[in-house]
């Protein structure tokens, strides 16, 4: 018992000494600043990797990440990558690192940054490399050799317990200034700041304000985290008019540049920010984009009209397309918003006589009154596969609704084509009727076509299709849609993905309201590109064109060497994707993001 009680009281005492130790040691352990407590919150624009290493580790779960390690698949990249690399030669006898090496220095975090001082902007640099940091001494070794050899210098300077190193020519804003500690390097291109740098990282009590602190910054990076709070591997924000005003404090002319923006309220943009998770759950990637507006929008930010609306596919849009696209917008407000700022730098009715009236004249119409007021606040984008396939195979069909297609159709479209089918030179106007559509196209011969055969040429056509009007770069591309909408097999809107897809936009709104819908089929992008690489003449077209290309020289030798597995072991890995847009009180927020296929 007494043994015990001994054995209890040595315990006790050894603990507490631990926690002395611990806690007066934790000054010398305190964590390094990361990247938004170092840089200034007078930082005008920002770029992050919260951590190379988990990125990476992440992108290999991705469904891209699977494919390339896919036994069928990897044999291919590995001959492209090792060809690619081969023609890289003199990039690693320059720099004394090859392209592996160089791409793994960055170990850890990222961070570049452009940031305000009291004389010009500053570029900032934060590179974590941990255990490559042999690699990155490579690098700085090999930068001070080339610097001696060119006839510039290396110099040190202690700043406390830093040493600021700095190479370059003598003229000192035109220099690398950079410190390394605990394997970070930190590094800018003007010796003030450098030395502000190492004043905060070692916490020398400078009066230091920091990004994190910056309530732009951090109202848009609330809004860039996943739904259920997975922090984002790479992180962006600008501030767009502080840019401005810093970019041009030694300019003539940036005393006005700023009175003009404000007149067009643009200083009404406080910051634009984004981020990326990958490998969230159920999702491969998620995407935010946040463009941060003061609540009275004036001038040109009340261009900016979205409305919320419906985003059920058209009847004409087939599941076969490579995506879809659609916006609710206020254009009424628009024009109206457009209108004004034309005016108030042109004076009076200078939009009505200068463009206006000059295309009512040309179209031979009432562009007010017959197009503009007819616009009925929904705008679409298609985009789908042309054949035969080529390079530029993709063709978009944009849709506008509009209020009266019957007067569209029987009225104004007629007369456009009357008054304008002989103008100018060039291709001129033709009409085809399709079932009960007039289509009208530019009348490109068959001859030009065959002058370019490599390549589509694009054909311009429009009509009016239901309740829309539709124009094209592909009049292929238009009698594949009137065609479809007759027989409307296949709709998109009945479509599996495509339901999945807004289900999942359904689940991450919540009860907020959007008013832009998007959907993405990388399959059938994927598809074209690996038709034209086993397509036998366009790798011969490849191979003309990789002649001191290192890109298309690998691609060409990947091909010819190994033989590309069926479509359907790539087609696997990849998931359709959608996107969406909400007007929110804060500004306006994009979402998007890539399923996961298990």
């Amino acid at each position: 018992m007494q043994y015990a009680r001994l054995s209890r009281t040595r315990v006790s005492r050894f603990l507490a000494s631990c926690l002395f130790v611990a806690m007066a040691a934790q000054p010398l352990f305190a964590q390094r600043p990361t990247a938004p407590k170092l840089f200034s919150n007078k930082t005008l624009a920002y770029m992050r990797i919260d951590d190379t290493r988990d990125m990476k580790a992440k992108l290999e779960s991705t469904g891209m990440g699977k494919m390339m390690n896919d036994p069928q698949i990897s044999p291919v990249l590995g001959t492209f990558y090792s060809t690619f690399v081969g023609q890289l030669q003199g990039m690693q006898d320059a720099i004394g690192l090859n392209l592996d090496e160089l791409l793994s220095v960055p170990n850890g975090e990222f961070a570049v940054a452009l940031v305000g001082t009291k004389n010009d902007p500053a570029v900032a640099i934060l590179l974590e490399a941990g255990e490559e940091m042999p690699s990155l001494q490579v690098l700085l070794d090999r930068g001070r050799q080339a610097t001696e050899n060119s006839g510039g210098t290396y110099e040190e300077k202690e700043v406390g317990r830093i040493s600021i190193k700095s190479l370059g020519r003598n003229d000192r804003n035109n220099r690398l200034y950079y410190f390394i500690d605990s394997g970070v390097m930190v590094a800018s291109n003007r010796p003030d700041y450098a030395e502000q740098l190492a004043l905060v990282w070692t916490g020398n009590g400078i009066d230091h304000k920091p990004l994190a602190d910056n309530r732009d910054f951090t109202t848009i990076m609330s809004r860039c985290v996943g739904t259920e709070g997975e922090r984002p591997q790479v992180s962006f924000f600008v501030d767009p008019l502080a840019f401005v005003r810093e970019v041009g404090k030694s300019q003539s002319g940036s005393v006005a540049i700023l009175a003009a923006l404000k007149t067009l309220g643009i200083d009404g943009i406080k910051g634009i920010g984004g981020s990326a998770i990958i490998a969230p759950n159920e999702f491969d990637s998620i995407i935010h984009g946040h463009l941060l507006l003061n609540s009275n929008r004036q001038g040109i930010m009340r261009v900016i009209r979205p409305k919320s609306g419906s985003t059920e596919p058209e009847p004409w849009v087939s599941e076969q397309v490579t995506s879809y696209f659609t916006m609710n917008w206020d254009f009424a407000k628009t024009f109206k918003a457009i209108e004004e700022i034309v005016d108030t730098f042109g004076g009076e009715g200078t939009l009505e006589s200068r463009v206006i009236s000059q295309a009512n004249r040309f179209l031979g119409i009432d562009l007010r009154k017959e197009v503009i007021e007819q616009l009925d606040d929904r705008l679409s984008l298609v985009q789908l596969i042309v054949p035969p396939k080529k390079i530029n195979s993709q063709s978009n069909v944009y849709s506008v609704h509009v209020k009266d297609p019957s007067k569209m159709k029987t009225e104004v479209l007629p007369k456009i084509f009357e008054k304008i089918k002989g103008q100018g030179p060039g291709p001129g106007l033709s009409s085809k009727l399709l079932g009960d559509t007039t289509i009208y196209y530019a009348d490109i011969s068959q001859e030009a076509s065959e002058r370019v055969r490599n390549i589509r040429l694009p054909q311009p056509a429009f009509c009016i299709l239901g309740k829309e009007l539709i124009a094209s770069d592909s009049l292929a591309a238009i009698e594949e849609i009137v065609k479809f909408e007759s027989s409307g097999d296949g709709l998109l809107a009945d479509s599996i993905e495509f339901k999945l897809v807004r289900d999942r936009i359904k689940a991450q709104l919540k009860s907020s309201e959007m008013s832009v819908l998007a959907y993405q089929r990388p399959e059938e992008g994927m598809r074209l590109m690996y038709d034209l690489a086993t397509d036998p003449d366009n790798i011969d077209n490849l191979e003309r064109m990789s002649e001191n290309n290192p890109f298309f020289t690998a691609l060409v030798t990947a091909v010819r060497s190994k033989k590309l597995p069926p479509f359907e072991v790539i087609a696997k890995y990849l998931a359709p994707g959608g996107a969406f847009l909400v007007d929110e009180e804060t500004g306006l927020h994009y979402t998007g993001f890539s399923m996961r296929r298990e």
